[in-house]
C-alpha cells in the first residue's frame, strides 16, 4: 500500500506513521534494522531510493519505507518513485510525506496511486494540546478538553494513536518500570475499546488519568 501524508501538522503525521510502524513491527522490533527505511528526499544519495524499493524483506514478510519531504525529490528520483507507484511491489508499503498541502508539477499524479491523508493544524485545541496538560499534571483540564473533542464527534480511536505517540516520547524519561506501565495502560485501553469491554469514551478518559498519574512519579 502507498500512503501520501500531506500538511503542516508534523506531530499528527508522526503519530500516524508510528501507528503503521507498530502494525508491521510491534512483534518484530529487530526488523526495524532490516525491513524499515526512513529516508529524507532532500538528502538522498544517487540510486538510494531505487535500492530501497528493490531490497527484499529480511525478518518479516513486509518492508516499510517512509520517504519524507517528497516534494524535494530530484527529477531522477521522481521518475523512480512514479515507476514504483505504477507497479508497486507486494512486499513493500510506502509512506510519502510532505509539508505541502497539495503537490505540484511532476508529483501531482501521486494521489492517483496513493491513499491521501491531510494533516493540517486545526485552529482550535487538538489532542496534542491535551497531552501538554497531561505533562503538566492537569488531568482535570485534560479531561475537559477530551470531552470537547467528543462533542465535536471525534471518535476515541482517533485519539489513541496520539496518546501512544505521546507516551513513546514522554514516558521513556520516567524510567523503565513507569514507561512499561504506561504502555500496558494504553494497550488495555485499546483492547477495552476494540473488544467493547468498556464504553470507548470512558476507556480513553481512564487511560488519560492513568498517564497523568504515571507522569507525576
Amino acid at each position: 500500500m502507498i500512503y501520501l501524508f500531506l500538511g503542516d501538522d508534523g506531530i499528527a503525521k508522526d503519530a500516524r506513521i508510528l501507528e503503521i510502524k507498530n502494525k508491521f513491527f510491534k512483534s518484530f522490533q529487530e526488523a526495524l534494522s532490516f525491513d524499515f527505511d526512513n529516508l529524507d528526499a532532500s538528502k538522498l544519495p544517487d540510486d538510494a531510493l531505487k535500492k530501497s524499493f528493490l531490497t527484499l524483506p529480511v525478518i518479516t514478510s513486509h518492508r516499510l519505507i517512509v520517504l519524507r519531504q517528497v516534494h524535494k525529490l530530484k527529477s531522477t528520483d521522481i521518475q523512480v518513485l512514479l515507476n514504483f507507484c505504477q507497479k508497486p511491489a507486494q512486499y513493500c508499503d510506502v509512506i510519502l510525506e510532505s509539508t505541502e498541502k497539495m503537490l505540484k508539477s511532476d508529483l501531482k499524479d501521486l494521489s492517483l496511486y496513493a491513499t491521501t491523508e491531510l494533516f493540517a493544524k486545526p485552529e482550535g485545541p487538538n489532542v496534542f494540546d491535551m497531552t501538554k496538560l497531561i505533562t503538566a499534571g492537569q488531568s482535570g483540564e485534560a479531561l475537559k478538553m477530551l470531552n470537547l473533542f467528543y462533542k465535536d464527534n471525534v471518535h476515541p480511536l482517533q485519539i489513541m494513536p496520539a496518546l501512544v505517540w505521546y507516551w513513546s516520547k514522554e514516558g521513556r524519561g520516567r524510567g523503565k518500570d513507569v514507561f512499561k506501565r504506561g504502555l500496558q495502560a494504553l494497550q488495555e485501553a485499546d483492547l477495552n475499546i476494540k473488544r467493547s469491554r468498556l464504553d470507548p469514551q470512558w476507556a480513553v478518559e481512564k487511560v488519560v488519568v492513568e498517564l497523568s498519574l504515571l507522569r507525576q512519579r
